[in-house]
């Protein structure tokens, strides 16, 4: 044969080979790691736990081997608690073609919602996805959302607050009625303090400004005030853990970093955990698995063991010692 054949038949050899490999690479498990995914992570306002549950669900997609810088794309946008701009971020991710959304909080999570029924989009740090319209069911919630409640274990909050101050029978509740989430909340924890005799007295706070005088109102009428996950009463956290102080009123928190800042106590998930939960759904997608199939959970039943945060010094100051027996059950005591 001549020359040039040889080197022809070669040529079709190799190519064929390559081809073989190539296509059969492509069909190995986890090879459409290889592929660059971009993602769009948004939240409508940054407090630390949202920042905790962005770290979480990045730390879990990495784990699961999405790889910013690798294999991974990711445009994370804040909007800085305007809803419109979180409308226009949501039709920014639109636009880019995005494969998968991470929407952290209720109203960002409406809000991609309403700008895509083809892109998959994963939720977190939601409290009541049935209420606020995002599915009809956590069980294969079908269309193309699905995530994780971080709603409170409230029955058994109300269990600990009442070991912290002994005799608890108004409990203040603060909140933006304006919050989908904050009034499944106030549902939840009515129900709950009904069986064990507490009465839960709300004062509304619809805006930023309005949290201090609403705190000042309750302190009045209570003998401790719940602050819920409640992103605009916790993004003034401070100013009324101030008030509780100055009053000798415990303030409890609906989530356990808020002790960290100064509550007295909280039950229920770190935030980095159900960011977790919310990454490691969306490597399923991203893998995948069609996301009607990927049930929704609520965060404390999928991870059962609660933390148990209290705040030794916080007590104290709001005239509320912490009990001993409380104190050696905790998972963190913060002096």
């Amino acid at each position: 044969m001549p020359t040039e054949g040889i080197t022809m038949l070669r040529s079709r050899f190799s190519a064929a080979v390559w081809g073989s490999l190539i296509a059969g690479a492509l069909a190995l498990p986890g090879a459409a790691h290889a592929q660059t995914k971009k993602i769009g992570i948004s939240t409508i306002v940054e407090v630390p736990q949202l920042v905790e549950t962005r770290d979480g669900i990045i730390a879990a997609l990495a784990d699961r081997g999405f790889v910013v810088g690798k294999n991974l794309t990711i445009d994370y946008q804040n909007a800085n608690g305007n809803a419109p701009t979180q409308q226009q971020i949501a039709r920014k991710f639109v636009g880019d073609g995005v494969d998968l959304v991470v929407a952290i909080t209720t109203p960002t999570a409406q809000a991609m919602v309403s700008a895509t029924k083809d892109i998959p989009i994963v939720f977190a740090s939601v409290t009541d996805p049935l209420k606020a319209k995002l599915i009809d069911r956590f069980e294969k919630p079908g269309g193309n959302v699905t995530g994780v409640s971080d709603a409170a274990p409230i029955a058994e909050q109300l269990v600990l607050f009442s070991k912290i101050k002994p005799g608890l029978k108004r409990l203040g509740f603060l909140y933006n009625p304006g919050l989908d989430s904050s009034k499944a909340t106030l549902d939840w924890i009515k129900e709950a303090a009904a069986k064990v005799g507490i009465i839960i007295v709300e004062v509304a706070a619809p805006t930023s400004n309005e949290v201090v005088p609403a705190a000042r109102k309750l302190v009045s009428q209570v003998d401790a005030i719940y602050v819920p996950n409640d992103t605009t009463v916790v993004a003034s956290l401070e100013a009324v853990i101030k008030i509780g102080e100055e009053t000798r009123t415990p303030i409890f928190s609906g989530e356990t970093r808020g002790v960290e800042r100064g509550t007295v106590a909280s039950m229920g998930l770190n935030y980095t955990e159900i960011g977790r939960i919310a990454g490691d759904m969306s490597a399923d997608v991203l893998g995948g698995k069609k996301i009607g199939e990927v049930d929704a959970v609520i965060a404390y039943k999928a991870k059962p063991k609660f933390v148990v945060v209290v705040n030794e010094g916080a007590g104290a100051r709001m005239g509320t010692p912490v009990p001993a027996e409380v104190l050696a059950a905790a998972t963190r005591v913060v002096k």
